[in-house]
């Protein structure tokens, strides 16, 4: 495990992670994030050149993040809100990054529910921060990218289960919740602010290009990713002045948090979600793992080619090494590890 940088202006204990995003996240969520996603590739086919398991990766992602949601509900009951937002965090970096995809399952209603006792969590955690005094970048610097992300996968996920399921299109009630947070919070930012963003981020670049070796998948073309996502993304992202949370929201902007909706109510939700999850329980085939690794070379002789999973999936070939590191620099996930915390 290496050594912690120390940055001038990225706060301390945090660091960016590019995945289709770039994040400005806290080390131990980075650190949950990368246990998720070590977890998941053990769950990929294509590890263990098995082409034939078609679905597999995407039912046993799923039923990693029905894990990851035991956990983060054990840590509600005990009110560790700091650690619920890190596992959330984690989540969320998770969605951008990975592959297996969760949300590749057929099974929509299972989907819908993850979904809302996700919103639920969310809303639960911010809400008691804020409560706490502690809703703010003083506390949690990566807040303005937290919620922005947050709505922007849980936007994707929704308009996916529209196209789908024909659900009406206000089924996620928390979005509305986080942007009238956002709001709030950096309604008053100005231009300096903006730039305050900017330059963690080119602080983070000019120390992540010197680390970049031949192990990694692009070593060159690291630093040339995030100068272009500076480009090209940045501005439709707009952290700082010329928000992006002061307009499209369902009913009009809020000046108060929408919290009555009832879908909002994290116990009814994962009541929900914990009994629909033991009445149609997420089993690997032949009572065997969910990890290849784990397998009996004959049962893996056996399935080799076999159709038994849920549905056929397109996958690209990753890392298929041994080395059970965290196979990740700052980002892409499939590159020899050189930031290994």
């Amino acid at each position: 495990m290496r050594e912690i940088p120390e940055f001038k202006t990225i706060p301390k204990g945090h660091t960016f992670v590019a995945y289709t995003q770039l994040f400005l996240t806290s080390i131990s969520a980075k650190r949950i994030q990368n246990d998720l996603f070590a977890r998941a590739l053990h769950r990929d086919p294509l590890m263990y050149d098995l082409d034939g398991l078609t679905g597999h990766d995407s039912l046993g992602a799923f039923a990693l993040v029905e894990e990851h949601f035991e956990i983060i509900m054990k840590s509600v009951a005990d009110k560790k809100w700091d650690f619920v937002y890190a596992f959330l965090d984690a989540f969320l970096m998770y969605n951008f990054r990975s592959c297996p995809k969760p949300m590749g399952i057929k099974d929509a209603e299972r989907k819908h529910g993850l979904l809302r006792l996700y919103g639920a969590c969310v809303v639960r955690t911010l809400v008691e921060l804020d409560k706490q005094g502690r809703l703010n970048t003083d506390n949690f610097p990566g807040l303005e990218y937290f919620l922005r992300y947050t709505i922007e996968w849980s936007q994707w996920a929704k308009e996916e289960l529209m196209f789908r399921c024909q659900l009406s299109n206000d089924i996620l009630p928390h979005v509305d919740v986080c942007k009238t947070i956002a709001l709030r919070l950096f309604k008053n930012q100005t231009v300096d602010d903006r730039n305050v963003h900017l330059t963690r981020i080119r602080e983070w670049v000019e120390w992540l290009r010197p680390r970049a070796t031949e192990g990694d998948l692009d070593h060159a073309g690291l630093k040339v990713w995030v100068q272009n996502w500076i480009k090209d993304e940045w501005p439709s992202l707009l952290l700082g002045a010329n928000p992006w949370y002061g307009d499209s929201f369902d009913g009009g902007v809020h000046e108060e948090l929408p919290l009555q909706d009832p879908r909002l109510d994290l116990e009814t939700q994962w009541s929900w979600f914990s009994s629909y999850t033991r009445q149609n329980p997420l089993i690997p085939p032949n009572d065997l793992s969910w990890e290849f690794r784990y397998w009996p070379e004959e049962q893996l002789e056996m399935h080799r080619n076999e159709r038994v999973f849920e549905s056929p999936l397109n996958h690209v070939r990753g890392d298929d090494s041994d080395d059970d590191s965290d196979k990740e620099s700052m980002g892409w996930g499939m590159e020899r590890s050189f930031w290994n915390m």
